[in-house]
């Protein structure tokens, strides 16, 4: 059993009976928000020495007034604007002041030289990370994407999500590249955590889609909810970790009655195949062997040939599928094994039967 307070104190059995009541009335651990907020201005100090690597022209200068605006105190900046930058230049007053560009080179000299504190290792978040790396045997690589998409998607305000989208990326050998830099990690290691199957997206950690190259460096450090939901949540245990980690959770939004979705949104945001599988979950159609085989491809970037799937054809839904990737690729982490295309197959097998 988990707890499901974030911090350090048991939740009432009360609220236990009623999770759904707890996001509401529960507010954040200090220690869980002072942990984000450390480690969210040590990835922007990173960002904004590396800035000029990864980016230049305007697209540059709205980064950095982001950056710098963040750090206005430190550096010794009074009167912090909204960066101009992010509004048409049409939508402006005619008299409207323009912009003192940012020297490159200033800029990373200052944020350079400021100090910035060290996370609180002594908070739920933390000793979930520990947690997560221990027990799927995360590499370097891996657990600091995991840390950097968290940081992103859950600080407030999102300066650190709107300075990774200022980042263009126009394939993934840029996103290498890019996260070489933020993660100080070498290029090769970065390339064998997102080579096929990325085993971040299969365990349901991340959401990018490592078959699609994003076109930005927010879109790559794309935080689940099961992640966000694991590492705030207070597990009395490393078992308890696990167990969470696998329990079933909401459908994707989009299969959500409530949102009714039309198909003309889904063909937009998804390929051909994939929109596919969401259309027919949506219309309560069993999913066919092209549907299933699109499932794995978007799950785990995998090929499977449809022949291979046609005996699941009418077995699987969606949901059962996204539950049995996740478990094998988390159960062959604790194992510190790769999957295979067979394990992978077998244990949608189990699943259907």
């Amino acid at each position: 059993m988990t707890d499901t307070l974030s911090g350090g104190a048991a939740v009432p059995e009360a609220l236990v009976a009623a999770p759904l009541v707890l996001p509401f009335t529960v507010p954040e651990h200090p220690r869980n928000v002072a942990f984000r907020q450390a480690q969210a201005a040590r990835m922007l100090q990173t960002l904004g020495v590396n800035l000029h690597r990864l980016v230049d022209g305007d697209a540059f200068q709205r980064a950095a007034r982001h950056v710098q605006n963040f750090f206005a105190p430190e550096l010794g900046i009074a009167d912090t604007r909204t960066c101009s930058f992010d509004t048409p230049r049409f939508l402006l007053a005619a008299d409207h002041p323009a912009e003192p560009l940012i020297d490159p080179v200033s800029l990373t000299a200052e944020i350079a030289a400021l100090t910035v504190p060290e996370p609180d290792g002594e908070c739920a978040v933390a000793r979930n990370f520990a947690w997560l790396t221990e027990l799927l045997h995360l590499t370097p690589v891996e657990r600091k994407l995991l840390l950097w998409a968290y940081c992103a998607e859950t600080q407030h305000p999102a300066v650190l999500n709107r300075v990774l989208g200022c980042v263009p990326c126009e394939n993934w050998a840029d996103v290498i590249e890019a996260l070489s830099i933020l993660l100080e990690e070498p290029v090769i290691a970065v390339a064998e955590c997102l080579v096929l199957p990325c085993r971040l997206q299969a365990m349901r950690l991340i959401l990018t889609e490592t078959q699609r190259a994003p076109s930005s460096l927010s879109q790559c450090l794309d935080a689940s909810d099961t992640l966000i939901e694991v590492l705030e949540t207070v597990h009395r245990s490393k078992n308890a970790l696990i167990f969470d980690l696998l329990e079933p959770r909401l459908p994707h939004w989009s299969l959500q009655p409530q949102n009714d979705v039309p198909d003309a949104a889904l063909l937009e945001w998804f390929d051909q195949p994939v929109a596919d599988v969401f259309i027919a979950s949506l219309s309560g159609r069993p999913l066919n062997a092209a549907n299933i085989s699109a499932a794995i491809t978007w799950l785990t970037g995998w090929q499977v040939p449809d022949a291979q799937c046609e005996p699941l054809a009418g077995h699987l839904p969606l949901d059962v599928i996204e539950r049995a990737v996740q478990r094998c690729f988390v159960e062959h982490g604790q194992r510190n094994e790769p999957v295979t295309v067979l394990a992978l197959m077998q244990a949608l097998y189990a699943a259907a039967s």
